[in-house]
């Protein structure tokens, strides 16, 4: 098996326990009578030790093996999974997300680099197509399987099932770590290195921006549409199947981002993704009809499936020589922190107005990104 199919496998693999662990951790939080704040903090626990050490692991990344933060970060979420199941409370939930989202981060900010590295200039684009792939497959998966592991088994016993997931994954590292060049870059180890000089370079902090707005939009998405249909008295599978209709639309989406960012360029296609998001946004709370929300979830994977894979090729690609993972892994930074700000500012926005609020004020945050994300008549 070559190398770049055995790292979208892993990848693919762990994506849908980092997918499926979205939906249960709410979805138990929920149960254990969590309200739209405590929520939000639990997520903003994910993001938070991630947004402030995602750049270091990006330079240990770049100046050591790759391969090595793919096993620590496969241990260390396979913990994390495992521990509502062994200690079903809320504080173990706020626990678990803490280290998972670290732990997951390490393994990120490895197998996206080796992307970006295993891929020629002519080859970068679609090789990130298929990892997007694998994360939308996972979108898909994860959230159907978490649904129906609920309704049938229970919320801890779901986690121990992720946990199985992603042991799977890490026998599968463990039985083809050889096949994986270390393809880490030495660059001068005395060079004083600082995100200062990454931040000054255009193309890498409009990437940045457009990343982060379309973080806000995946976080409130993940986060409120299964607190929103809950309230609406949904069953978990169906609030499954109506997560999995983001991931089909963003598994669609991305099939045509080679094609079409080769025709109108990542930056037009940037902007009409966030435009579309926020119609979608904008529908949401109109209706009480699982179709319907199906249909809205649908329409926003087909918007903001296109913004992470075209942040990921434009950070990779405005990198200097050797500081890969380093653009990668800030790209990431910004995710993270929008996982700590954006969940618990619109939690409390959610528990003082209720969930319309939230909705409608990231249509227009998404709306104002497309704005400025658009690219000018020169480009």
């Amino acid at each position: 098996m070559a190398a770049i199919a055995i790292v979208l496998s892993l990848s693919t693999l762990s994506f849908v326990s980092s997918k499926g662990y979205r939906i249960a951790a709410t979805l138990f939080a929920v149960d254990l009578g969590a309200g739209p704040l405590q929520t939000g903090i639990l997520f903003a626990l994910w993001g938070l030790f991630p947004f402030l050490l995602s750049i270091y692991a990006g330079r240990l990344a770049d100046r050591f093996d790759n391969r090595l933060l793919m096993y620590c970060g496969l241990a260390g979420f396979t913990v994390s999974l495992a521990l509502p199941f062994a200690f079903p409370t809320m504080l173990t939930l706020y626990v678990s997300a803490a280290i998972g989202g670290l732990t997951s981060m390490l393994f990120v900010v490895a197998t996206q680099n080796l992307v970006g590295q295993l891929a020629s200039a002519e080859t970068r684009t679609r090789y990130f197509s298929y990892y997007s792939l694998g994360e939308s497959s996972a979108a898909i998966v994860g959230p159907i399987l978490v649904g129906v592991c609920i309704d049938a088994l229970r919320h801890p016993l779901t986690f121990l099932m992720l946990a199985a997931v992603n042991c799977l994954c890490l026998a599968l590292l463990f039985a083809r770590h050889s096949r994986i060049p270390n393809m880490q870059l030495h660059g001068d180890g005395k060079a004083t290195r600082s995100a200062k000089d990454l931040l000054a370079l255009p193309a890498l902090r409009k990437a940045l921006l457009a990343n982060g707005v379309v973080m806000a939009g995946l976080d409130l998405f993940n986060l409120y549409m299964p607190v929103y249909t809950h309230s609406l008295g949904f069953s978990a599978t169906t609030i499954g199947l109506v997560m999995a209709a983001f991931g089909v639309a963003g598994f669609v989406t991305r099939l045509a981002i080679p094609p079409f960012t080769a025709r109108w360029g990542e930056h037009a296609m940037m902007a009409g993704a966030l435009a579309l998001s926020a119609v979608a946004f904008v529908a949401v709370p109109l209706t009480t009809h699982p179709v319907l929300l199906g249909a809205a979830a649908f329409v926003l994977g087909l918007g903001l499936g296109c913004g992470q894979p075209l942040s990921m090729i434009l950070s990779f690609n405005a990198a200097p020589p050797g500081r890969s993972a380093e653009a990668i892994a800030m790209r990431l930074a910004v995710s993270y922190g929008a996982h700590v700000v954006i969940p618990p500012v619109f939690g409390a926005v959610g528990a003082a107005m209720g969930l319309a609020p939230i909705f409608w004020t990231c249509a227009v945050l998404l709306g104002g990104g497309s704005v400025v994300t658009r690219p000018k008549r020169k480009q």
